[in-house]
């Protein structure tokens, strides 16, 4: 199964399999794209998309044409918001929801909305509590066309934020019952939220990309920032779950990041601040390289 993974900073392809036990990664490629095409979709940014994901698959070297991809949709402007609705069947549910988001009729129209359950019986009610994304149907024929195109089987679109959530479930053994997970991705830090082993919230923050970082106050910047969003998420974690408290923060960075962030982070929150590590149902993927890759990553688990 392949994935490609496209955000508005980079291109990922990655290929492997999941299974209920194990995920195994074959190979990896991550290329640089600085693109506004999942702001506004137009010719251009998906005429430099296909060119890319061409040149990528070309680089991996790697027959793909009838093979299977699952296509993530990754930026800061794709919601992922919660909602808590009446308890109806899926159908029902959307209509709800549309209704909720959209004043416009045609703007409800033109955009694809799904969601993630969250939380059934919510106050011993007749409700639940969903994650709500929608994805403009622009898009959506677009990724249709690139793999009609480049002769992959769609399997399914995905937004990022999901694919975390997933990726979280499927390791769950190896990390804490509770705690608040930082995914640091190019020009954006994900931070997520799971309570005892169910995955509750997520925000996506912009920040400032600083790649070399050579001089004290560039890192200190970088530190300040992340620390900034770090706390300002927890704070919206503790508005909606009151009873939540934030023990352990788990850092998916590289090693160099990470250890500018660790004892910062630790004291500033008073939290135990943990790496990202390599579980044992994940195989055939270096350290640094699943952090970078994990929502990609995520990608290639089905739903239950």
């Amino acid at each position: 199964m392949y994935v490609l993974h496209l955000s508005g900073d980079t291109v990922k392809i990655l290929e492997g399999a999941c299974t209920r036990r194990k995920l195994v990664i074959n190979s990896l490629y991550s290329v640089a794209m600085p693109c506004d095409y999942l702001d506004a979709p137009d010719d251009k940014g998906y005429e430099k998309i296909e060119a890319v994901v061409t040149n990528g698959l070309r680089d991996l070297g790697e027959e793909f044409k009838n093979k299977k991809i699952r296509v993530v949709l990754d930026n800061i402007n794709i919601p992922f918001k919660e909602m808590v609705v009446p308890t109806l069947d899926r159908k029902k549910t959307i209509a709800l929801v549309k209704n909720e988001i959209f004043s416009d009729e045609k703007l409800a129209d033109s955009n694809t909305v799904d969601y993630l359950e969250l939380e059934k019986k919510v106050d011993g009610q007749k409700q639940t509590r969903i994650m709500v994304t929608y994805v403009d149907n622009a898009i959506l024929q677009d990724i249709q066309k690139l793999c009609k195109n480049l002769m992959f089987k769609l399997v399914s679109i995905d937004v990022g934020q999901n694919c975390t959530a997933k990726h979280l479930h499927y390791i769950a053994p190896s990390l804490p019952e509770s705690y608040v997970f930082a995914e640091l991705r190019d020009t954006v830090v994900t931070v997520s939220l799971v309570i005892g082993g169910a995955f509750r919230y997520c925000i996506s923050k912009s920040v400032v990309l600083l790649d070399a970082m050579r001089f004290k106050s560039e890192r200190t910047y970088f530190v300040n920032d992340i620390g900034n969003v770090l706390r300002s998420a927890i704070e919206i974690f503790r508005k909606e779950y009151p009873d939540f408290e934030c023990k352990n923060v788990i850092i998916a960075a590289s090693p160099e990041k990470f250890e500018l962030l660790r004892k910062p982070v630790q004291e500033k929150l008073g939290v135990a601040v943990d790496a990202l590590t390599v579980p044992d149902n994940v195989d055939s993927i270096a350290p640094e390289d699943y952090s970078e890759f994990f929502c990609t990553i995520g990608g290639l688990i089905r739903e239950d």
